[in-house]
Formats: C-alpha cells, structure tokens, sequence
C-alpha cells in the first residue's frame, strides 16, 4: 500500500525516481550542471528494514559535498561551484540481508535567461520579480510535495497502528469473556451439591 502512495506521488512529479536497492549495494547518478547553477536532492526510504540509506554528493572533482549515513530522508540544496558532472551515490552497504526501495528526486533550476537591452529599466525589474516569484513558488510546490509523502508515509502509519490496536482489543475482550465465563462454570460448580446414592 505505502509503495503504491510513492509510486503515486512519483507519478505526479515529473522529475522523482523510485529505486530498488539490494543489499551491500550501491547505485549512482550523474547530473551536469553549470557554473553557480543551482540544485538540490532530495529522498525518502519508502521500504526495508530499518528505512535507512548511505547518501553522497561529490562534485566534479570528486569532493563530497554532502553525506548522510543512515538516513530515513533528507534533503540537501547546493550552488554548483563548478561545472561538470556531479555525481551522486545511494549505498545500502550496511545491510547483509534486507534490499530497500527509496524514492528521490534531483531538483536542477535553469538559470535565467538574459535581459533584453531593449527592455526599460522597470520592466528588467519586473521581469527580475517575476523570476524571483516563479523560484519561489517551485520552492513551495516542492515543500507541499515533500510535506504530502510524509503525510501519505504517517497516514500508513497509523492506520496500521490503529488496525493492530482494534485487534489487541478484540483479543482482549475475547479472554476476558472467556475467564468470566470459566469463573461463573467454577464457582457454580464448587457451590453445587452432590448427592451420593
């Protein structure tokens, strides 16, 4: 059911992969990026064993910029400082026997076209807020969709939580009914008298 919601919600962002990763593995991607273009990454362990995952981030020259171990999620936001590929690795090293299945997505901003000169001075500054509007509002649509996974993760959560209760209760209640009735079986039984012919 949860790797259905992802998978869903994955759907619905044009840019978000799911990934299978077996035990004491370790897969990598690669994204070109500009000089000062800026970028992010963002994941979520959706499945396997404790929800946990090795991330790395390395620039072109093989420097790590950002790195998680044993992560459930996390999100990271960077300005490309060089241009080149940057590459970056999921492990799942730490776990002999159990695979994992995460959800991630590597946000890139085009960078902004450059202004006319036949624009006036005001409209060059419009057009600058426009730009700065439209980073904001991607910002938000990613922040509602990231808020949304984890609200659709917890939602799980506490339906199976709450499922598990209902039934402990039941069992509960089923035993008590039991021991009542055995009580009421032995003390009417111990209260009977016998005659002997």
């Amino acid at each position: 059911m949860l790797r259905g919601i992802i998978l869903l919600s994955c759907i619905a962002l044009s840019s978000c992969y799911m990934l299978y990763l077996d035990a004491k593995a370790e897969e990598c991607f690669y994204e070109e990026l500009q000089l000062n273009q800026k970028a992010g990454l963002s994941f979520e362990v959706a499945e396997g064993g404790f929800l946990d995952i090795d991330v790395t981030l390395k620039d072109p020259n093989d420097q790590i910029i950002y790195a998680a171990n044993q992560e459930t999620e996390g999100r990271f936001r960077f300005s490309a400082a060089q241009q080149g590929n940057y590459v970056f690795c999921f492990s799942n090293a730490m776990s002999t026997v159990t695979p994992k299945v995460l959800k991630f997505k590597m946000i890139v901003v085009q960078p902004r076209e450059a202004d006319s000169t036949d624009l006036s001075e005001e409209d060059k500054k419009i057009k600058s807020m426009i730009g700065d509007l439209r980073n904001q509002l991607r910002e938000v649509k990613e922040e509602q969709d990231y808020m949304e996974i984890r609200d659709n993760a917890h939602a799980e959560i506490n339906s199976n939580t709450n499922r598990r209760v209902v039934i402990w209760a039941f069992f509960e209640f089923s035993l008590l009914l039991a021991m009542t009735v055995g009580q009421i079986y032995y003390i009417k039984r111990f209260f009977e008298v016998r005659r002997v012919i």
